[in-house]
């Protein structure tokens, strides 16, 4: 424990950084929970105006389209700008998002504000694991990145309490001001150390590591920096075609495609968006839906900052695993509930079945949600961290639009519980996946996690995992 507090006191200004952009990751939360109350609105009774089931449909899955967009910006900022601007920039699209909202009369509105949140959505996803990786230490690096994870339930649940109580105008201009607040804030950040030791600026890069780490003696710390960059640094498009070519950087862009394809086929972003109607058809009476949707928003933030605690304590593959058998019980028991309500059992005696599952579905944000991003922030060299983001996002961005836009169809075709019970499948492949591909990188220098992954045998590669941990404990 008494390491715990050192940390978070030395480090203070990772942890400062973080949080400033947890501003922007609760702005996109919002804009994520925004769907759940304002489509049951929308679709209901007395709405503000009127939308389809169709245009509902839409209007929940243009914001992973969007995010198919945003991953090519950017990985393209991260190439010409670096992991830090890229990042600021990542609010400028949510920042028109909720102008549209605030002015929104017609389907036609909503379709372009959901565009522009899923563009940020998309470039949020490929900026800031790399920019957290580039300016914290390995004892902290999975809990910062947690705690930016962590401000998209945070905002979804501020985005759950909101939409019940206020008109859409009211809730664009709160969320529009937090926006602004993040914009107005994070310029004020210094660049990281690897972005200047990439522009032979060694003197600012001695600055933002003294910064940064707040140690009075920077040489070893810039020296690692500057092992990593000329150790990973292809200086041609061919000398990095070549690197792509490479084992090892083939099984790390592997990885993360099955990884945030798992995430998004989980059910991620339909349950989220459609919990208040998923909570009505399930005929739950004795809660308001919407105060289920409150209540499994807030236990999300509860997981959420336990998986951060947990990250660099426990590991990255145990929190994938645990959260993988949470999310797949959850997603049978959800099942199950549609199951028995088809057969005509008694509402009444089965509101506990959904709420349970709901709940035991929190924990996706325990493992499920922070270790990609907390990977792909560590495995690949300086010279492939924009191509990996792209990845990491674009794969992210299609699997999330394939899920919503297919959730309404297929529970047309077939009804809820088999949906359910076909992300409970693709889920339980993900937890076996977890358990026996995915590296353990907690605790591990950038430097020592390339090494790792230079060993192709599993056996090996175990070893120097052990090998590293021990070297670890005993500095």
């Amino acid at each position: 424990m008494t390491k715990i507090f050192e940390a978070l006191f030395r480090l203070w200004p990772q942890w400062l950084a973080a949080l400033i952009v947890s501003l922007l990751s609760i702005s996109i939360g919002i804009a994520l929970g925004w769907t759940s109350p304002y489509l049951a609105q929308l679709t209901g009774e007395n709405p503000p105006f009127r939308v389809t089931d169709e245009e509902g449909s839409w209007i929940a899955s243009l914001l992973p389209l969007g995010r198919v967009l945003g991953a090519v910006i950017g990985s393209l900022t991260l190439e010409y700008v670096g992991s830090k601007m890229s990042v600021l920039l990542t609010g400028l699209p949510m920042i028109f998002s909720w102008i549209c909202i605030i002015c929104a009369t017609s389907p036609i509105w909503l379709y372009v504000s959901r565009i522009f949140s899923g563009i940020s959505t998309g470039m949020i996803t490929s900026c800031y694991p790399l920019y957290v990786g580039e300016i914290s230490a390995p004892s902290i690096r999975g809990a910062l990145v947690s705690l930016i994870i962590n401000g998209f339930p945070i905002g979804t649940l501020i985005g759950n309490i909101m939409g019940p109580s206020m008109p859409m105008m009211y809730f664009g201009i709160i969320s529009l001001i937090i926006t602004l607040c993040y914009m107005a804030i994070f310029p004020f950040l210094p660049q990281s150390p690897y972005y200047y030791v990439q522009r032979n600026d060694t003197k600012r890069a001695e600055q933002a590591i003294r910064w940064y780490y707040r140690k009075p003696d920077v040489r070893s710390e810039l020296e690692t920096v500057e092992q990593f960059v000329k150790s990973t640094n292809a200086m041609t498009i061919r000398e990095r075609l070549e690197q792509l070519q490479e084992p090892k950087n083939r099984r790390s862009f592997i990885m993360i495609i099955l990884l945030f394809m798992f995430m998004q086929l989980s059910g991620l972003n339909t349950i989220t968006f459609y919990m208040e109607i998923i909570v009505r058809k399930a005929m739950v009476t004795s809660i308001t839906p919407s105060t289920v949707v409150i209540i499994i928003s807030a236990i999300c933030i509860i997981v959420g900052w336990a998986g951060a605690f947990a990250i660099d304590r426990c590991g990255r593959r145990i929190l994938l695993a645990i959260s993988s058998f949470s999310v797949m019980v959850s997603m049978i028991l959800l099942g199950l509930h549609f199951f028995l309500l088809d057969y005509d059992y008694d509402p009444d005696n089965l509101e506990w079945l959904v709420i349970l599952s709901l709940v035991l579905f929190a924990l996706i944000t325990f493992g499920f949600t922070p270790v990609p991003s907390t990977i792909l922030s560590e495995i690949f060299p300086s010279n492939l961290k924009s191509v990996a983001g792209f990845v990491g996002s674009i794969s992210s961005a299609i699997f999330a639009f394939v899920a919503s836009r297919t959730y309404q169809p297929l529970i047309d075709l077939t009804s809820e519980k088999y949906v359910f019970w076909i992300y409970a499948a693709i889920i339980m492949i993900s937890l076996i996946y977890s358990l026996t591909m995915v590296p353990e990188t907690q605790g591990k220098t950038l430097q020592e996690i390339q090494d790792m992954l230079a060993t192709r045998n599993p056996t090996e590669r175990l070893q120097q995992e052990i090998r590293v941990e021990t070297e670890n404990t005993r500095t």
